[in-house]
């Protein structure tokens, strides 16, 4: 995208959330990339008895019979004992951005009103930081914009972006647009105006300063939040795009969820006490897409880090239901963490000629991805 002015990049290193080459939005290296080098290494040793018998503890009464999908040539084999409806993993992006669309739809009738959306931007096999920072908002934009482009009710989803910067590149795109500093951006950043047409209500989370990131605002009591600038009766569903940037882009997301819930306590109290209808108002939801929040789930940040901050944060974060969810472990056997609401989580092992086979299923979510590098993978090569 563009080049920030020197508060985002300040913020984006004061925050920890990582900062990309050259003052971009982000990325840094992960922890969880390097549990994936780790179980990778496992996977090569034959002594792995002990990580079997503690995997074997935690996992005992979540998994299932393994099935195994050989997913590859234009052609998918599901097994006998696959229970219910299995979203195969997706061979393309077209593939993805419909089921994506339909995990979403689905979540919305089920009454989920907190919901996770995320998926690796550049390539189905790669993961978060593969790519430069700003290229990886570009796709993710990309992407989002053509799965809610077949949502019912678009005028009633409000899209949030990380902060005023790229709202701009959202409704305008970047041809002929300077970065914030006057400089001209590169061709190769050059994006269309994917939200021009967004026909429902367009905002941005955070507005990064020196008077905010310095903790000023705070101290005074002057800190101005997201629920000053968007008005939740305007919309049914809220997606938050992409807020990975630093902890306060999280934070502003939290609180917009905060007034959400309450409307919707607020509501379902209301039609509690008035007479039965046939009709019941639908929940409000706040879906994020490409929080990157496992890392905010698996302390990637150390505890004394914004303390205050983040253990409300750790909470939020794992209230989530991933609606929609791709994750790649590399290394010498690579492997991916997939999940389509409703279908429960499942491991695939790549194998040879694009094939995909499922080597774990569990209806419940696992607890982080460290979980699935470190115990699930070398109990299944």
């Amino acid at each position: 995208m563009v080049v920030l002015p020197p508060s985002r990049a300040f913020a984006g290193w004061f925050f920890g959330g990582g900062g990309g080459g050259g003052g971009g939005r982000r990325r840094r290296r992960s922890d969880d990339d390097d549990d994936d080098e780790k179980s990778s290494t496992i996977n090569r040793r034959s002594n792995t008895n002990n990580n079997n018998n503690k995997s074997n503890n935690n996992f005992s009464e979540r998994k299932k019979k393994t099935t195994r999908i050989f997913a590859g040539s234009g052609r998918t084999t599901i097994s006998k004992n696959t229970r219910g409806r299995q979203y195969p993993f997706p061979a393309d992006y077209d593939v993805m951005v419909q089921q994506a669309r339909q995990a979403l739809q689905k979540a919305r009738e089920d009454g989920v009103d907190l919901g996770e959306i995320q998926f690796p931007p550049g390539g189905l096999d790669l993961a978060p930081g593969d790519l430069e920072g700003n290229v990886e908002c570009t796709l993710t934009a990309t992407v989002l914009r053509k799965i809610l482009r077949g949502m019912k009710e678009e005028e009633k989803i409000t899209v949030l972006f990380p902060d005023p910067t790229e709202l701009k590149l959202a409704k305008r795109g970047q041809t002929g647009m300077c970065a914030p500093d006057g400089v001209a951006p590169p061709e190769v950043f050059q994006t269309d105006p994917l939200f021009e047409d967004w026909r429902g209500e367009l905002n941005y989370l955070d507005d990064p300063n020196a008077f905010s990131v310095s903790g000023l605002d705070k101290i005074f009591g002057k800190s101005a939040t997201v629920n000053d600038r968007v008005d939740i009766n305007e919309g049914n569903m809220f997606v938050c795009a992409y807020p990975s940037g630093n902890i306060a882009e999280l934070t502003q997301t939290r609180l917009l969820y905060e007034n959400i819930r309450e409307e919707n306590e607020s509501k379902k109290s209301k039609e509690s006490d008035a007479p039965a209808s046939k009709t019941k108002t639908k929940k409000k939801s706040l879906v994020v897409v490409n929080g990157e929040l496992d890392r905010t789930r698996s302390n990637y940040y150390p505890w004394f880090w914004n303390k205050n901050e983040m253990e409300p944060l750790r909470e939020f974060s794992q209230s989530f239901e991933g609606i929609y969810f791709i994750h790649n472990f590399k290394g010498t056997n690579p492997a991916v963490l997939f999940r389509c609401y409703p279908d429960d989580w499942r491991v695939f092992r790549r194998r040879p000629n694009d094939a995909v086979e499922c080597v774990w299923s569990s209806s419940t979510r696992p607890k982080s991805l460290k979980e699935i590098a470190l115990d699930v993978l070398p109990k299944f090569p």
